[in-house]
């Protein structure tokens, strides 16, 4: 199937499913919004061989990064029907080079070899970066990327993540601004320079309630 083809099916998969996985009915915004916000501000070098999605609900940014890329991905998620319905749907639409696993990220340290494993990592619309950075960093190799879809408002919140950053092993690298239908969104990419301390991530919830600060 062509690329765009599988982009149509799987924004159509998207939009007309039984639970709430975007908030998007219109095929057009869905596009943009979800496929066109996901890959446009991404090169291929970014991604390396391999990502992971963190918090990836209705795959997005990773189903469609992997379309578009053709790099392997590990999409999770904490929410297991989200995961068994765009896990079918890829299955149906045989899009491959995909994984999916229903798991918190800070739980994700105890379920295989992950940590350090990953070329990048890829997040959007989950949290604060502070928390998504303690939350992908572990699981990215050292000269690897973390790369964070933002609105606008994301000045302050980096601001808010030096120490993060320096706990972490991971330095800000380029602000990528680009245009969806007239709306700014900001690709915020970190680079991984040293190895993240075993500590992180911590137990699940206190990234979010408290972020390293």
């Amino acid at each position: 199937m062509e690329k765009q083809e599988l982009v149509k099916r799987y924004i159509e998969a998207l939009i007309n499913s039984p639970i709430n996985l975007v908030g998007y009915d219109n095929f057009d915004e869905a596009y943009h919004f979800l496929y066109i916000d996901s890959t446009l501000p991404v090169k291929a070098e970014d991604l390396g061989q391999k990502f992971i999605d963190v918090g990836t609900g209705g795959g997005v940014p990773g189903v469609f990064l992997s379309i578009e890329f053709g790099v392997f991905g590990l999409l999770i998620d904490s929410v297991c029907k989200k995961i068994d319905y765009i896990k079918h749907k890829c299955e149906e639409l045989k899009i491959e080079n995909l994984e999916f696993l229903c798991i918190r990220a800070e739980e994700l340290k105890d379920k295989g070899e992950y940590r350090e494993y990953f070329d990048s990592a890829v997040s959007r619309a989950v949290s604060k970066i502070a928390t998504v950075l303690e939350l992908t960093a572990p699981y990215v190799k050292v000269g690897g990327k973390i790369l964070l879809y933002k609105g606008p408002g994301y000045t302050e919140e980096l601001g808010q993540s030096v120490n993060a950053m320096k706990e972490l092993g991971v330095k800000l690298s380029e602000v990528r601004k680009y245009t969806i239908k007239g709306k700014d969104r900001f690709l915020i990419v970190f680079e991984k320079f040293d190895k993240t301390p075993e500590k992180y991530p911590r137990k699940v919830g206190i990234p979010e309630k408290r972020p390293i600060r």
